[in-house]
Order: C-alpha cells, then sequence, then structure tokens
C-alpha cells in the first residue's frame, strides 16, 4: 500500500506542476518534474503531468507540452540503463532545457519576443529539471537530516514548482497554494531556524512574483521567513508573530485595499494551518529542514595529531639521553681529584721552606702517605691532625702545624665540591627521569589516540536517523569506541521550544540501533544547546569499604587511598604507605595516591605514572622520603583485573570461595631512580572479593585474613574492612604499633 501511495503522490505532483504557469502562458515545470524524477517513479509523474496539460491551461498550447513530454520520457527511459548518466542532475536539466527548446522553437513564430519567451521557458525546465534531481536523488532509507544545505535548497524549489500549480485554486478569493506556500515557510523558519526560513521564504516569493503575484506578496514570504525563523527560538507563538507581522508591513504597502485584505487573510490561515499540524508532520518537516549533522570524521586529524605527539615524545627521548652524556662527560672532565688536594697544600703551606724540594720530590710518596693520614683524621673530627701523620713525618717536616691548616683547609673544599658535585648528579638524574617520564606520558597518548578509540561516522549516522524518527534533532554526533570496545555516543541536540525528552525512549531507541546495552542518557546544558551522551551498561559493580586506624591514636594516618573510576569502564583502587607513621608519613602517601590517581584518570600507563612519581619524590626534599603504592584495576565489563605492587604489603583474593595472595618484591616510589611494578592478572566473578591492606594490617601474617575471608558469607564490604582492621589491631603483639589500612572491594552484578 506505501508504494501505490508514493506512486499517486507522484502523479499528483506531476499533475501540479504541469498546471503551474508563469508570466506569459509558460507552462514549463511538468516537463522538468518529468526530467528529474527518479526512474521508479518516471512513469507515474509523466501521466500526472500528460493530464495536466491536457487541461485547457496554457492557451491552447497544451499539445507542444505534451510532445516534449514525451520525449524527455522516452529519452529517459531509454537511457536509463546508463547508470551515472541517468542519474546526474545535469543530465536531467540537459534533457529539459534541450527539448523544451527545439519543441518552442518549432511551435512558436519567429520574433524577438517569442525568441525571449523560448529562452526563459528553456531555462525554467533545465533549471527545475536539476532541481528535482538533486532533490529526489537521495535513497528512501537516507535520513532527510543527513541531507547537505544544498541538497534542502533543490528540495524547497521543488517544492513550490509544484506548488505553484495550485496558486490559481482559490476558496473565497484567497488562493489555497499561496496558503499552503505561507504554513510551509513557517515550518521551515521552525525547524530551521532563520537560514532555513529565509531561503524558504525567498523561494516562495520567486515563484509567486512568477506566477504574477503582486510584489507585496514576494516581501511577505521572503521577509516573512527571516522575521520568523529569528523569532521561533522564543517559542511557537513568537515565530508565528513574527511572520504575522511581516504580513502586516507588506500590507502596509499594497495600494489595492482588497488586495491587502486578501494577503493578510491567506498569511492568517496559513499561519493557521501551520499551528494545526499532527505530531506526524511536525516530525517530517523537522527531518527535511534541520541543519545535516556534524558527524565525527576524526581520522586524518587524529592521525596527524598521534603523528606530532609521537615526534614530540621521540625529542624529549633524545633530550633526556643527551643530558645523561653530557652530565657523564663533564663528570669525567670535572670531577674533584685528591690530587689537586696536595697542590694546593704544597702551594700554600710548602711554599719557601728549604726542605720543599726534598719532601715534595724524592719522598714524594712518604709526604703523600702522611697528608692523607692528616685527612682522615680531619674527615673523623679529630683534634690534633698533625699528629696523625706519624713521628717520621714530624720529624722531618718543619712546618708540621701550617701543612695539617692546610690539609683542613682544601680538604674542607674538596669535601664540598664532592657534595654538590653529587646533589647535582640527583638533579640531573631527576630532570632526565623527568624528561623520559613526559616522552612516555606522549608516547602512551599517541598510542591511545592512534589505536584505542575510533570514531564510527556511519552508526553515527544512524543515530541521528533515529533520533530524528522520534522527534528529536541533532546537530552533531560522535560513536566513540575506546580500547576496550565499548561505545560512547555523544549528541548535540536543538530542543524545539517545550520539548521533553524521554531518557527511557531514547536508551531504548539507541540501543537497538547500536546493538549495545545503555545506560539512560546524560543531559547536559551546551551553548545554547542539549548535549546528549550515553555510555554501555556496565556488567559489574564494585561495592568498596575502608577501615583505617592510626597509630597510637593519632588525628593524622601515614596510609593513604583512593577508589575512582578511570572513565574507561574499569573502577581502580589505589593504597599508598608512607614510611613511619604520623605527619611526614601522611604527606608521603597523599602525594603518592594522589599523584597516581591524576595520572591514571588522564589515561596514562601504570609504569609512566610510576616513574613520574618515583622522581617527583627523589626531589621533593633532601631526606629520605618513600611510599608504596598498590593498585587493584577492575574491569566492570569482564572483571579482568590488574594488581600492580611497588614495596607494597600482600594482596589477598578470595575467588569462588578460595584465598589467594599477590606478593610485592620491588621497592616502593622514592628510593631509587629505577624502580617498577610487580604485575598480575586475574580475573574475577560476581561475588569475589580485593583486599588492598598496609604493613600494620600484615604484622601478624595473612592466615588469620585468608581464613577469615574464606569464612566471610554475608555482609558489606564496609563491615569485611572494619573486621579485618579490628582484627589486626587485637593480634599486634611485638610491642610497636602501626598505622593499619584495610580496603576491601565486592565484585558485584549490575542491576
Amino acid at each position: 500500500m506505501q508504494g501505490v501511495g508514493l506512486h499517486l503522490l507522484s502523479a499528483a505532483c506531476g499533475f501540479a506542476a504541469a498546471r503551474a504557469c508563469v508570466v506569459g502562458g509558460l507552462a514549463p515545470f511538468g516537463l522538468a518534474v518529468t526530467a528529474g524524477a527518479p526512474p521508479i517513479y518516471l512513469v507515474s509523474v509523466g501521466l500526472g503531468a500528460c493530464f495536466g496539460y491536457l487541461l485547457p491551461v496554457t492557451g491552447g498550447s497544451g499539445f507542444r507540452y505534451l510532445a516534449a513530454l514525451f520525449a524527455v520520457a522516452a529519452i529517459r527511459l531509454l537511457l536509463q540503463s546508463v547508470g551515472k548518466l541517468a542519474k546526474s542532475p545535469a543530465f536531467s536539466g540537459l534533457t529539459a532545457f534541450t527539448v523544451t527548446l527545439l519543441t518552442s522553437l518549432v511551435a512558436v513564430p519567429r520574433s524577438a519576443d517569442a525568441l525571449l519567451g523560448v529562452a526563459m521557458e528553456a531555462l525554467l525546465a533545465g533549471g527545475g529539471a536539476y532541481f528535482t534531481a538533486r532533490a529526489l536523488r537521495s535513497s528512501p532509507g537516507q535520513p532527510a537530516t543527513l541531507r547537505s544545505r544544498e541538497d534542502m535548497i533543490s528540495l524547497v524549489i521543488f517544492g513550490f514548482s509544484v506548488l505553484m500549480g495550485l496558486y490559481p485554486l482559490r476558496v473565497a478569493q484567497l488562493s489555497v497554494g499561496r496558503m499552503l506556500a505561507a504554513a510551509a515557510v513557517l515550518a521551515a523558519a521552525r525547524f530551521g531556524q532563520a537560514g532555513a526560513g529565509a531561503i524558504c521564504g525567498v523561494a516562495a516569493g520567486v515563484s509567486v512574483a512568477l506566477s504574477g503575484g503582486s510584489g507585496s506578496a514576494v516581501l511577505l514570504y521572503a521577509f516573512g521567513g527571516l522575521m520568523a525563523g529569528l523569532f521561533f527560538p522564543l517559542g511557537k507563538a513568537a515565530g508565528t508573530a513574527g511572520f504575522l507581522a511581516a504580513a502586516g508591513v507588506a500590507g502596509l504597502l499594497q495600494q489595492n485595499a482588497g488586495t491587502a485584505l486578501d494577503l493578510l487573510l491567506e498569511a492568517l490561515v496559513g499561519a493557521a494551518l501551520f499551528l494545526l499540524l499532527p505530531a506526524g508532520a511536525n516530525k517530517r518537516f523537522g527531518q527535511l529542514f534541520a541543519p545535516p549533522a556534524d558527524l565525527a570524521e576524526s581520522d586524518g586529524l587524529r592521525h596527524a595529531l598521534t603523528m606530532r605527539l609521537a615526534f614530540a615524545a621521540e625529542a624529549l627521548h633524545d633530550v633526556s639521553e643527551t643530558v645523561e652524556q653530557v652530565s657523564a662527560e663533564l663528570g669525567r672532565l670535572h670531577a674533584p681529584d685528591f690530587n689537586t688536594v696536595l697542590d694546593r697544600v704544597e702551594a700554600d703551606a710548602c711554599r719557601g721552606c728549604a726542605l720543599a724540594t726534598h719532601c715534595w720530590e724524592a719522598g714524594r710518596g712518604a709526604t703523600a702517605a702522611a697528608l692523607l693520614e692528616m685527612t682522615r683524621a680531619v674527615r673523623q673530627g679529630a683534634d690534633d691532625p698533625a699528629g696523625a701523620a706519624g713521628e717520621d713525618f714530624a720529624g722531618r717536616c718543619l712546618r708540621r702545624e701550617k701543612v695539617a691548616r692546610a690539609v683542613e683547609k682544601h680538604y674542607a673544599d674538596y669535601a664540598a665540591h664532592l657534595a654538590a658535585e653529587s646533589r647535582m648528579e640527583e638533579v640531573r638524574s631527576v630532570v632526565c627521569d623527568q624528561f623520559g617520564g613526559i616522552s612516555d606520558m606522549l608516547t602512551d597518548l599517541s598510542a591511545e589516540f592512534e589505536q584505542a578509540e575510533r570514531f564510527d561516522t556511519a552508526l553515527a549516522a544512524q543515530v541521528v536517523s533515529a533520533l530524528g524518527g522520534i522527534g528529536i534533532q541533532a546537530t552533531e554526533c560522535a560513536c566513540r569506541t575506546d580500547r576496550f570496545g565499548r561505545l560512547t555516543v555523544e549528541a548535540r541536540l536543538r530542543p524545539t521550544p517545550g520539548q521533553v525528552f524521554n531518557r527511557i525512549h531514547i536508551m531504548r531507541q539507541l540501543s537497538a540501533v547500536c546493538d549495545r546495552d545503555f545506560d539512560p542518557p546524560c543531559f547536559a546544558e551546551a551553548e545554547g544547546g542539549v548535549l546528549l551522551s550515553l555510555s554501555e551498561r556496565a556488567v559489574f559493580r564494585v561495592e568498596t569499604g575502608v577501615a583505617q586506624i592510626a597509630c597510637g591514636g593519632a588525628s593524622m594516618c601515614g596510609d593513604a587511598f583512593a577508589c575512582f573510576p578511570d572513565g574507561r569502564g574499569r573502577m581502580v583502587l589505589l593504597l599508598s604507605d608512607g614510611m613511619g607513621t604520623g605527619g611526614r608519613a601522611a604527606v608521603d602517601s597523599a602525594m603518592a595516591s594522589g599523584l597516581m590517581r591524576r595520572l591514571l584518570q588522564a589515561g596514562f600507563g601504570y609504569d609512566c605514572a610510576l616513574r613520574i612519581l618515583n622522581s617527583s619524590m627523589l626531589f621533593k626534599s633532601t631526606d629520605e622520603s618513600l611510599a608504596t603504592i598498590d593498585i587493584a584495576c577492575i574491569d566492570l565489563f569482564t572483571g579482568a583485573t590488574d594488581l600492580c605492587k611497588a614495596g607494597a604489603a600482600p594482596t589477598l583474593v578470595r575467588r569462588s570461595g578460595r584465598t589467594g595472595k599477590a606478593q610485592s618484591t620491588s621497592l616502593p616510589a622514592g628510593i631509587l631512580r629505577q624502580v617498577g611494578f610487580d604485575k598480575a592478572t586475574i580475573r574475577l566473578r560476581a561475588g569475589d572479593v580485593v583486599l588492598l591492606l598496609s604493613d600494620g594490617a600484615t604484622q601478624s601474617g595473612t592466615e588469620w585474613i585468608c581464613a577469615e575471608l574464606e569464612a566471610w558469607a554475608d555482609g558489606t564490604a564496609q563491615q569485611l574492612a572494619d573486621r579485618i582492621a579490628a582484627g589486626a589491631r587485637r593480634r599486634r603483639s611485638d610491642g610497636h604499633e602501626d598505622d593499619i589500612t584495610v580496603l576491601a572491594s565486592i565484585l558485584q552484578r549490575a542491576e
């Protein structure tokens, strides 16, 4: 039935277009619509146009158009097997232009006015055929919201070419076609805003002018479409009032009072028809006139970005290596040398001494050995370094006390130089690590952008179409798949005034289109529009509980923890234990956990984040500063869990009722330049438990905790954490106290 209806509609369009008569009695639009019709509807449109030309509206010249009509149809049917040529709008326009020109030259007399009319008629036929073919070339399944602006303009021109056939039809002196034109202009202005309203208004005005209408009527439609588009964002009533105000201005410019009244009445009836449009018609107009959605096609941009990031990462890596090499070479050339201490003692204390030549040439070895003993005494803080040189040196040195003072002075300079070099080496090492860490960060980002995220433009088009099917206009849409295969849909919407979004309806509609299970969408106001976001529904959720007991009942605990989603469908549990207890340990652990959280949430890898953290703690102060890092990252879609440990206490995991232990042999962050994670990956199921512990909780061993976990049958994660922490405090038997932290998590099925 739908196919029959489309053929009947096509015949009606051909009939109305053939009845459209412009100034001078020309009726080329039936030919134009037939020449531009899709092949499947060519016969229907041609028959409708044939009946239209048989009726006497062209001053007796209808048979001329019938001949041209048959010629156009024959050419289209003969060449429809030539795929690209038959579908080309330019070919349709050329066919209509040529056939109209040839048939008109045969039928009309040879005069300047007649030839000018022939040229005008051929141009109208060719242009009408071109715009008709372009407007109707989209496949039936292609959503109208994906049309380009040029396609929308072509559709408007085609529509008014057909509507012109209804301009002569009158009811109580009012033109039915003009009333429908007013309703169409208002619909375009509402759903396409000022741009579409102005385009449709100009097209309506031109069609009225071609059919012999007054200049005031042209002003009504053109200016009215613009005014309506400007005021529709304020509401449906405001946009309609803007159009009627333009009608009032057009009426004032009309000298004939009767014509002015007809214009106003036609505008009023057209506005009433628009206001009475059913919801289905409103939805269809929204699809036709909404601006095309901007679909994310970022492959080229992403490739350029990743190339620049990779280049920057390589450059920073080269900088790090260059700094290391230059530092090593300069250190070899300018490293402090103890021989300089001997030379300066000789120049300072022995210059002018009668025995200097003997002591520093013939007896240089014995003199150097004596000075080394003095140096050792100075380093150990002896009160009399001169006495450490021995009796032999004391018996032959004439300036022993002066030499001892010189040794104290120049060795102190030497020691200070050594300390400065050592500190500079530490600074250079940290700077190189920072450069290397930034290089790793850029490498991670480059890999994630290039491989991890993909934009599905075809799926985005389907999403836009599905939203349009439920009356929601999307101006932008992006369907992004991350490196874990999770789909995120984001769309910028242009809501109509008073529109209410049904979250469940949208979720079901897009879940069916994308073949994914989504959570209900989120909406956020964004630059005058609404941003729609949908994420896939996770299979699991994590219930967490934390119990902390500060050492000695202090107000500050030396352990820090964090539980957070990483934005990629994973839950991250993080525990850090600072060195010692109290405020200093609290600062170290808080810095470690806070920095790791920021880096992981930003999308950096575990190793890269640890490297940055380690260099930051090494450079934080001259005092020893360290903290353990314990991470459990749970994938909420698969249950796959990454365990990463740097100097941390064992992690206990209960899977399917049995408890296992993951231990660490690596060093905490902040001790050495080279530090890394001990890693393991396990797969959890609903009901499994992961327990992160600080050293204070495992001081009495982990066997009793394993037994508690296996016996744990019911209760919340918080109750489990409280129970383990209280038990660890009771079992402490070595006479020392430490901070106790228990971070418990239970994997559960998402509801």
